[in-house]
């Protein structure tokens, strides 16, 4: 039986190519791990509870008034939504209510901005039977959605 060679017989070369290996297994280790804290990091600052949103019929007192997930045809409806309580991040006239029938958008306006809330409506012109759905979106970010049902009036 051979007995393994001894050190000094080891290529410089093959030395060079195992230190480099070994280097960069160690570097992938330590970006892999600092990555990971990272990303925990991140997730904690970004995980907050979304905002509170209705569809409501009318706005009595600056709160929602009439919620419900199924309306009749024609009505004018208002998608209420509260602003998170530290609002200072997010500049005024920038969060949108986009309104879908189905998979097509609606509308796309503007909030009024209330005291801690934004509140935007539908013309009853424009509210048909189907299945609707409301965003409110600040730049690419979506901070609340609600779904409902728009049905034709019973006789």
């Amino acid at each position: 039986m051979q007995r393994l060679p001894p050190l000094r017989y080891i290529r410089k070369t093959t030395l060079v190519f195992l230190v480099v290996f070994l280097c960069f297994i160690a570097h992938r280790i330590f970006v892999s791990v600092s990555g990971m804290e990272q990303f925990q990091h991140a997730t904690k600052d970004e995980k907050k509870t979304p905002i509170f949103s209705a569809v409501c019929r009318n706005i009595v007192g600056g709160a929602p008034f009439g919620v419900d997930s199924i309306f009749p045809v024609h009505t004018r409806l208002h998608f209420y939504s509260e602003l998170p309580k530290l609002s200072w991040d997010i500049p005024q006239n920038t969060i949108r209510h986009v309104w879908y029938n189905g998979a097509d958008t609606v509308q796309i306006v503007y909030c009024t901005m209330l005291e801690d809330a934004c509140e935007s409506s539908i013309a009853p012109k424009n509210l048909g039977p189907g299945e609707w759905s409301v965003d409110a979106v600040n730049g690419r970010k979506l901070l609340s959605s609600r779904q409902f049902k728009v049905e034709p009036a019973r006789e």
